[in-house]
C-alpha cells in the first residue's frame, strides 16, 4: 500500500472530517469515501444532494481503499469521530467534540471555504469539470503544436472521445484559424481574474510545443504543499474558468465550444434517468417502463429520485400527494434524519420507502 506522506495525510483526514460532518449517524463510515472517490451509484449521487456535498464528489478519485482504511483508523484513533451502530449490522459515526474543534482550526488554517464553496454555489460544475479540462488541455496542445508546425506529436490526453471532440472542433481549416487566432487570448482573459496563486496551478499544467505539463506532485514540491491541497486550489480554478465561460459565452466563444453539451440544458440526470423522464412524460406507468427499457423497477425508482432531484417542475404528484410529502418532511425535521427506516416507522409505515425517498428529493431541490 502506498502510505500519504504526513501533512499530505493531515490534510486528507481535515477534508474527510468536515465532509463526513453531514453524515454523521446517518451514514456508515464507507458511504463519504464512495463520495471522495466520485462513485456513479445511485445512493452516492442521491447522497451528494440530500446532503449538499456537491465539492467533495470526485474531490480524490485516485484515494485507495487502504488509505481511506488508515484514514478513518487515524481519527478514531486520535478521537476525532467514535463508532456507533446503526442498524443491520451496520456501523454508523458521530463526531466528538475534539474533532470538531481540530477540524475546525484546519479549516481555517488552509483558508478551504474559498476553493470549495464555488461548488455550492454552482453545482453543475462538478460534474462537468473534467471533461472541460480534458478537452482544454488536449486542444492547447494542438493549436500550441499546428502553430509550431509540428502536426505530429504525442497527445497528452489519450481518452479517444476527447481525442474526436478536439479534431472536430479543428476539422474545418476556417475554424481552425480561428481557434489558433483566438483561444490563447480568451484563455488569458479567463485567467487574468484568478488569484495570483491559482493562476500557475492551471498554466503549469498545460502541454505543449515547449512545455511538458507538471503533475500535482511536481506542483505540490514546487509550492511546498500537500498535493490534495494543490488538487483543491486546481479544482477551483477550473470551476472558475467554466462559470465565466458559461456566465459570459458572448466573451468566449471559442472555450464555451469546450463546454460539455450536457451543461447547457441545465439538467444533471444520467442519461438513463433521462430516458425514464421520457417516457414518464408520455404517462407510461413504473412497471412499463422498466419492461421496455429491460430494467428493474428499483431502477426505475432511482431514476424518479433523481428526476425530483434535478426537475423542479415534474409533477411527482401520481406517486406522492402534497400531505404525504408535508407529513415526511416535517418528520424527518423533527427527528433530525434522513434515515428512510426512522422515518418510516415515525409515521407507522404509511409510506413506502420510494414516497420517502422522492419527498426528501424534492424538499432538497426546493431549498
Amino acid at each position: 500500500m502506498e502510505r500519504l506522506s504526513e501533512q499530505e495525510n493531515l490534510f486528507v483526514q481535515m477534508i474527510a472530517l468536515n465532509g463526513m460532518k453531514s453524515l454523521a449517524n446517518e451514514r456508515t463510515l464507507q458511504a463519504f469515501y464512495h463520495i471522495l472517490r466520485g462513485r456513479r451509484a445511485n445512493q452516492t449521487l442521491q447522497d451528494v444532494h440530500l446532503f449538499r456535498l456537491y465539492p467533495y464528489y470526485r474531490l480524490f478519485p485516485h484515494l485507495l481503499r487502504e488509505q481511506w482504511e488508515e484514514i478513518l483508523q487515524q481519527l478514531i484513533g486520535q478521537g476525532y469521530i467514535r463508532e456507533k451502530d446503526l442498524d443491520r449490522n451496520k456501523t454508523t459515526f458521530v463526531l466528538t467534540d475534539e474533532g470538531e474543534k481540530w477540524v475546525s482550526q484546519g479549516w481555517t488554517t488552509y483558508g478551504v471555504d474559498q476553493w470549495l464553496g464555488l461548488f455550492h454555489q454552482h453545482p453543475w460544475v462538478n460534474g462537468h469539470l473534467q471533461t472541460f479540462w480534458l478537452r482544454l488541455h488536449l486542444m492547447v496542445q494542438t493549436l500550441s503544436c499546428l502553430l509550431e508546425g509540428n502536426p505530429s506529436f504525442y497527445p497528452v490526453v489519450q481518452d479517444r472521445q476527447i481525442q474526436s471532440f478536439v479534431k472536430s472542433q479543428l476539422h474545418d481549416p476556417t475554424h481552425r484559424k480561428r481557434w489558433m487566432d483566438g483561444v490563447f487570448a480568451e484563455l488569458y482573459k479567463a485567467l487574468e481574474v484568478l488569484p495570483s496563486d491559482i493562476q500557475p496551478l492551471l498554466v503549469k499544467q498545460f502541454s505543449g510545443a515547449h512545455q511538458t505539463a507538471l503533475t500535482m506532485q511536481q506542483l505540490a514540491y514546487q509550492e511546498k504543499l500537500p498535493p490534495s491541497l494543490i488538487r483543491v486550489k486546481w479544482r477551483f480554478g477550473v470551476a472558475s474558468v467554466m462559470i465565466q465561460v458559461k456566465e459570459t459565452p458572448d466573451l468566449y466563444p471559442l472555450l464555451a465550444a469546450l463546454l460539455p453539451e450536457e451543461q447547457s440544458g441545465g439538467s444533471q440526470m444520467s442519461s438513463s434517468a433521462q430516458e425514464t423522464y421520457r417516457l414518464l412524460q408520455k404517462q407510461i406507468p413504473i412497471e412499463k417502463i422498466a419492461q421496455i427499457r429491460g430494467i428493474t423497477r428499483n431502477t426505475v425508482e432511482d431514476h424518479l429520485v433523481d428526476i425530483a432531484f434535478h426537475e423542479p417542475a415534474w409533477d411527482a404528484s401520481p406517486y406522492l400527494t402534497d400531505e404525504a410529502r408535508r407529513q415526511i418532511l416535517e418528520t424527518s425535521a423533527r427527528l433530525h434524519t434522513r434515515r428512510l427506516r426512522l422515518i418510516r416507522e415515525a409515521l407507522d409505515d404509511r409510506y413506502s420507502y420510494l414516497q420517502i425517498r422522492l419527498a426528501l428529493a424534492i424538499g432538497e431541490a426546493r431549498r
